[in-house]
C-alpha cells in the first residue's frame, strides 16, 4: 500500500509535518536550478510547472526547454536544525565546484563559500545521487 494512501496534517491553519527539503532539478545528469521547500516536494515541483508567478512557478519562467526536455527532480529531507537557505548556497556552490551545474542551469549563481563540516554529509548525498543518476 505505501505510495497508495497519503496522509496531510493541517494544524494552526498550515500543512504540518511535511518537512524542509531541498530538491535538484537535473538534465542529462547535470543540475539546472536547486531549491528549498517546506512544502512536499512534489507539491513545490507541481508550482514550479504550473504557476504563472515567476516567483512562484521558477522553473517554468526560466527554463525555455521545460515544454520539451526530460528533466528528473530528486528531494532530500534536511534536518529540522538546518537552516534551508544555508544549505541551498552550500549545495549550489558545491555543484559549481564539482562540475555538475548544467550548462543550462538557471537557478542562484555560486556564492562561493566555505562549507562547514555540518553540511559535509549532505553534498555527498547529494553528488552520489547525481553521479548515480548520470550513470544509469
Amino acid at each position: 500500500m505505501g505510495r497508495d494512501l497519503v496522509e496531510l496534517r493541517v494544524r494552526d491553519g498550515n500543512l504540518a509535518d511535511s518537512g524542509s527539503w531541498i530538491y535538484v532539478w537535473m538534465l542529462e545528469g547535470h543540475v539546472i536550478y536547486v531549491g528549498t521547500t517546506g512544502l512536499p516536494p512534489e507539491v513545490r515541483t507541481w508550482l514550479h510547472l504550473h504557476d504563472p508567478d515567476p516567483d512562484i512557478g521558477r522553473v517554468r519562467a526560466r527554463y525555455p526547454g521545460i515544454g520539451i526536455d526530460s528533466l528528473d527532480v530528486i528531494a532530500f529531507r534536511l534536518p529540522e536544525s538546518m537552516p534551508r537557505p544555508h544549505a541551498k548556497v552550500a549545495v549550489i556552490d558545491h555543484l559549481s565546484a564539482t562540475g555538475l551545474l548544467s550548462e543550462h542551469y538557471v537557478g542562484d549563481p555560486p556564492q562561493h563559500r566555505p562549507v562547514e563540516d555540518e553540511l559535509s554529509s549532505l553534498l555527498l548525498l547529494i553528488t552520489g545521487r547525481i553521479v548515480r543518476s548520470e550513470a544509469g
